[in-house]
């Protein structure tokens, strides 16, 4: 949240955070998101949860907007580098300010499809990890010795074996041939990343889990789609990304982990596939380094 909003004074940030944390919640209840996306059945399905969310969302909306306005007015914003004041500098074509409303719409998403889908790939990285020690073992290495090729590759094939949403929409602006097929303006179109991660033409052995292939090969524009693609790709992919690199080293750094069961099967999650039994893991404390010798070890499930 200070990422995005840029709030430094501990009060407001915790007034946000109050607020913004319901709403967040509600995108993992999947009866909420079936009324969200389906208005014609929130009457029958989930009107008190619509009820819910729109309170919710409106309580949110105050708190942001007062952000926006406070930081239009602040003389120090174009020096910030926040979310927030990035947006405000910026111009469309014709020299543009994006609106209140577009702002909070930008804001809203990364933090409402940043949030619960993060979380869910961090999990994922580390029951793929956990149940494979020479990947494990690998990770570990180049972390300690600096380098951070090998996290690349482990993240980036997280997200190829385990995509967080398995698919993305589109509405076509215009028709559209696909292999044979006429496909009018309207429709709306949804190409499945779960599969596409699994194309054995692309990726042999598409059901392992082996992060050297993005070293060796990299990745494709059109075969690698976690975040979606072209001008619609995912706002927050970078910053998804980056929230990536600097959590699952600092699990590392900090405790030892170990796998509290078998590999996990996937779930459906609201809109995103989730580890079944939510990722668990033994979490050992690391022992200090000055005083190993005299301090016991405390461990923890």
């Amino acid at each position: 949240m200070r990422t995005v909003f840029g709030v430094r004074e501990a009060e407001r940030l915790e007034r946000l955070r109050d607020a913004l944390s319901p709403l967040l919640d509600i995108g993992t209840n999947q009866l909420a998101m079936v009324s969200i996306a389906f208005p014609a059945m929130r009457r029958s399905l989930g009107k008190r949860v619509w009820d819910k969310f729109m309170r919710l969302r409106g309580e949110a909306d105050e708190l942001i907007y007062d952000e926006i306005r406070r930081r239009r007015e602040d003389p120090e914003t174009p020096e910030r580098d926040d979310v927030l004041s990035i947006l405000l500098q910026a111009r469309d074509e014709d020299g543009n300010a994006m609106t209140d409303e577009e702002l909070r719409d930008e804001l809203v998403t990364l933090l409402v499809a940043g949030h619960e889908t993060t979380a869910t790939s961090i999990a994922w990285a580390f029951d793929l990890l956990l149940h494979d020690q020479e990947k494990l073992a690998r990770l570990k290495e180049e972390l300690a010795e600096g380098r951070d090729e090998y996290l690349d590759a482990v993240i980036k094939e997280t997200l190829r074996i385990r995509p967080v949403v398995p698919g993305v929409v589109r509405k076509l602006t215009e028709p559209l041939e696909l292999r044979g097929y006429e496909i009018p303006a309207g429709t709306r179109v949804a190409p499945n990343i779960y599969l596409t991660h699994r194309n054995p033409d692309v990726y042999p052995e598409p059901e392992r889990f082996r992060p050297e292939r993005f070293i060796e090969n990299g990745t494709d524009t059109y075969s690698w789609i976690p975040f979606g693609g072209g001008i619609r790709r995912c706002l927050g992919a970078s910053f998804a990304m980056y929230e990536m690199k600097i959590v699952i080293p600092a699990i590392l750094a900090r405790v030892d982990v170990a796998p509290a069961g078998p590999a996990e099967r996937i779930r459906r999650r609201a809109i995103t596939f989730a580890p079944h039994e939510d990722a668990r893991m033994v979490v050992t404390a690391k022992r200090p380094a000055a005083s190993a010798a005299l301090e016991p070890v405390a461990s923890s499930a």
